[in-house]
């Protein structure tokens, strides 16, 4: 099977799908423990767990509008443009391995290859960006050439 960038999408906003999920279960109990506490004797001891659970609650919700954001720059790339340089939504296979530029989710697995899904902004990302087939850079110590962008 050939691995496309309609795969590729699918696959990364299956992998957000799943980390909004536990995000917002994240929120949901931590809204129920905030609500499940009752005073006790200790006076302070509510208040400071209504505290810390509106602290988890609040950087839950920034993660979330974070992936959310992720979803619509995926949602947002064409994959049926073809590309002659490097760009948000390129496909590109060097002999270091095979890019995908989008978000930052690091590397996945699919069928027998293993795919770098890297956002623009990150260090090879930015090596990358503007490239050609046939173009040369070197990054970490390894020495890349690019092989085919789509």
């Amino acid at each position: 099977m050939i691995i496309t960038k309609e795969i590729l999408v699918g696959k990364c906003l299956e992998i957000l799908k799943n980390k909004k999920s536990i995000l917002e279960k994240n929120i949901e109990l931590a809204q129920e423990a905030s609500r499940d506490d009752t005073k006790s004797s200790a006076g302070d001891k509510y208040e400071t767990t209504r505290a810390m659970m509106q602290i988890e609650i609040d950087s839950n919700k920034k993660r979330l509008l974070e992936t959310q954001a992720l979803e619509n720059i995926l949602l947002n790339i064409d994959i049926n443009t073809t590309y002659t340089k490097i760009s948000l939504g390129s496909m590109v296979i060097t002999n270091q391995g095979i890019f995908f530029i989008s978000i930052g989710l690091g590397q996945i697995k699919l069928e027998n290859d293993t795919f770098f899904i890297i956002s623009p902004d990150s260090p090879i990302g930015k090596e990358l960006i503007n490239k050609q087939t046939g173009n040369t850079f070197a990054f970490n110590q390894k020495n890349y050439i690019i092989e085919k962008i789509f």
